[in-house]
């Protein structure tokens, strides 16, 4: 292996775990299962199996262990993620509801009138009841 084997979930050097892994061996730092798809190399999320090797059976969950003994280990697991467009798309909900709030015209006293809403609703009835009153 030319680079250095690291934790798919965290990044962490796997220096001292043994090789190859036991089916429940976990990084030390996370608490990640190693024994996983997304350490090895066969591991490809663009296919519907997502494995590439021809004889494996596909696995229901890709980080958790399994009983695969197909597995490569691959150096470069851990992808690290950019967070850039999360961070950029929540400021943007955050400033869409401010400027909702802002635009928000009218007192607490005017949402909830109901006037409008009984002359609606108004019956013959009703008109009879008030009167006697």
């Amino acid at each position: 292996m030319a680079g250095k084997l690291v934790c798919w979930r965290c990044g962490a050097a796997l220096g001292k775990v043994a090789r190859p892994f036991p089916r429940l061996a976990k990084c030390k730092t996370c608490e990640a299962d190693l024994h996983v798809c997304r350490m090895c190399q066969f591991y490809q999320p663009r296919l519907s199996s997502r494995c590439d090797h021809e004889l494996a059976e596909p696995a229901r969950e890709v980080d958790l262990a399994n009983f695969c003994h197909y597995l490569r280990l691959k150096p470069d697991a851990y992808l690290a993620r950019d967070h850039a467009k999360a961070v950029d798309a929540a400021e943007k909900l955050k400033a869409l509801f401010n400027a909702a709030e802002e635009e928000k015209v009218g007192s607490h006293d005017d949402r909830y009138n109901l006037d409008p809403l009984k002359a609606l609703f108004k019956t013959d009835h009703d008109s009879e009841k008030n009167s006697n009153e």
